[in-house]
């Protein structure tokens, strides 16, 4: 299993780097926004819808997640092994807030040079917010080894959403940074958490 995910991982980085070289001159591909004039009502708009996918997403994911929770009805998480360095889980909720913000912001500062065109950044951008957005539910559902594969791929697409929104705007690729160190961590612990509780891998059983 850890040499596919290894394979996957590479494979991946290869259309990362490929991606990357498809968005080196953002002028050359004719952006529309590109040396237009912006519509600050519009852009205003923009902004807080950005602003409310990430931190309405967020939010129910929270809720969704919380103890007793429709995802987290039972104590397994609380009855598993964890690593040293886990943080308290009060952490998480704050450290989330203020990704989702950076990211709507990195968002936002894109849109403002190539606006919504159907392009390869903004499909790079939906495909790591939807893993992002569905890894609570294959965690708690499919338990650490469906969480752990799940948020290797997310991190390989937020590696590769960076490499294209740098050169559109600089400053949006910047934003994703701490986010990308944040996915990190927690594939770490992600991946602690499976090592740790090999007998709480499987999926739940049902009772009749």
């Amino acid at each position: 299993t850890v040499i596919h995910i290894s394979i996957l991982i590479s494979e991946l980085s290869s259309v990362s780097f490929k991606a990357s070289m498809y968005v080196e001159n953002p002028e050359e591909l004719g952006y529309k926004n590109i040396g237009k004039t912006q519509n600050n009502k519009k852009d205003a708009a923009v902004f807080v819808g950005l602003l409310l996918l990430m931190e309405g997403g967020g939010t129910l994911i929270d809720i969704m997640t919380i103890p007793g929770g429709a995802l987290r009805p039972d104590d397994w998480y609380e009855k598993l092994k964890k690593p040293l360095c886990h943080p308290p889980d009060w952490v998480f909720g704050p450290v989330w807030s203020i990704l989702y913000f950076m990211i709507a912001l990195s968002a936002f500062k894109v849109y403002r040079k190539i606006g919504f065109s159907l392009t390869l950044p903004w499909m790079v951008f939906l495909v790591q917010i939807t893993l992002n957005f569905t890894w609570p539910l294959i965690f708690f559902i499919g338990r650490q080894l469906g969480g752990f594969i799940d948020i290797l791929i997310m991190l390989v697409f937020i590696i590769l959403n960076i490499s294209v929104f740098l050169p559109i705007e600089y400053s949006a690729g910047l934003l994703l940074l701490p986010y990308l160190v944040w996915i990190t961590f927690t594939s770490y612990l992600n991946y602690a958490l499976w090592t740790l509780n090999p007998d709480t891998s499987s999926l739940p059983s049902i009772d009749a």
